[in-house]
């Protein structure tokens, strides 16, 4: 099957940011399909009612990955690769290359707090951060514009 080639990073990285300069940038020739996790949530960050990335919503999450995992199959098996933007960690996406879109603390910290975050949630972003850092040493930074981003990530595609 074609290849799945798989960003990670915490909230704040720059993931759903990044995807309108991935699209533009891996120009209309190319096969690459880009999809991000956030594409299937509402505007109040809900699936069929669920709001999917609350922690109430944990038990879910197996699930949601396993439905993105299939979609990404649905596309791969035409041949046409597919680069995936979550939160999810290799454990959870057992498949494809992985990337971290990461940004320093103090950047990820200002970003959700113009979100409206709260601390705890802020805190746990975090964590989430340094927890990525462990599971995908290979990384880039998420903390220029969203187009530097983007070439960033398709020239690591392109490797």
């Amino acid at each position: 099957m074609t290849r799945l080639f798989v960003v990670t990073g915490a909230p704040g990285a720059g993931k759903s940011t990044v995807v309108p300069e991935l699209l533009r940038l891996r120009g209309s020739s190319s096969k690459l399909v880009v999809m991000d996790m956030d594409e299937l949530l509402d505007a109040k960050g809900r699936l069929l009612g669920i709001d999917i990335a609350d922690s109430s919503a944990a038990a879910n999450w197996p699930a949601y990955n396993a439905l993105w995992l299939r979609i990404t199959e649905l596309v791969r098996r035409s041949g046409t690769p597919v680069l995936l933007l979550t939160p999810a960690v290799p454990r959870e996406l057992p498949e494809g290359r992985w990337l971290h879109l990461d940004c320093p603390d103090p950047v990820r910290r200002k970003r959700l707090a113009a979100r409206g975050w709260s601390e705890e949630q802020i805190t746990a972003a975090l964590a989430d951060a340094a927890e990525l850092r462990k599971l995908v040493p290979r990384s880039v930074s998420g903390d220029g514009t969203p187009e530097q981003s983007a070439a960033k990530i398709l020239a690591w595609v392109n490797e």
